[in-house]
């Protein structure tokens, strides 16, 4: 049973990534090229990263019932990681969430020229 818990936990991220990349959901070397290009708008940009951060918030309070369980059955080292991991998560997550929905905001034109 572990072992095909192992072989789901392993591949199946790796082929629903591949999937969506080779699709186009998913570009984010395009997406932070968008953020850094100076022919995107400033609010383009903030529009995509303020998804991001939206985005961010609703999933870490659907998680603080679990972190509160966390936090309860191991009061200091739980609340230790929960800082850490929420912290991590509300710097990385609107960066890559923005990068990947800044394609909709940005203009058409230079999405198709920098996905040349």
């Amino acid at each position: 049973m572990a072992n095909i818990i192992g072989l789901i936990g392993r591949h199946a991220p790796k082929a629903a990534l591949g999937q969506a990349h080779s699709h186009g959901w998913i570009d984010l070397k395009l997406g932070l090229a968008l953020l850094r290009d100076q022919r995107v708008s400033v609010l383009a940009k903030l529009a995509s990263v303020a998804s991001g951060v939206a985005l961010t918030a609703v999933m870490i309070a659907l998680e603080v019932p679990l972190e509160g369980i966390i936090g309860a059955l191991l009061p200091i080292l739980g609340i230790m990681f929960d800082v850490a991991f929420d912290g991590i998560e509300f710097l990385i997550l609107p960066v890559v969430i923005g990068s990947i929905v800044i394609r909709w905001f940005a203009p058409k034109h230079v999405v198709d020229e920098l996905r040349r």
